[in-house]
């Protein structure tokens, strides 16, 4: 299946991914449209220090989602983001 991200910069990733089996069961985890009721405003500040990566810490301590757990430093895997889900 092919995917598209598309970031708040002047930045979009194509990318690949495969449909599970068990696809329909995770998603219904993420309560979607719940999470997207419940947004965290935040300010420019904030907002510049997570886009430049100076900031080490979510905003929101993650829950029952995806989260980002780590960068790729230098190297062939730079700028790789590594994501997990959190309980």
């Amino acid at each position: 299946l092919g995917l598209c991200g598309y970031g708040s910069g002047a930045k979009a990733k194509v990318f690949e991914g495969e449909v599970q089996p068990q696809w329909r069961e995770i998603a219904s985890r993420f309560h979607l449209f719940e999470r997207l009721s419940s947004r965290h405003p935040i300010n420019k500040t904030v907002y510049e220090a997570l886009h430049r990566g100076s900031r080490k810490r979510s905003v929101v301590k993650p829950s029952d989602e995806f989260a980002l757990v780590a960068i790729g430093g230098e190297g062939q895997l730079e700028g790789q983001r590594e994501y997990r889900w959190v309980e």
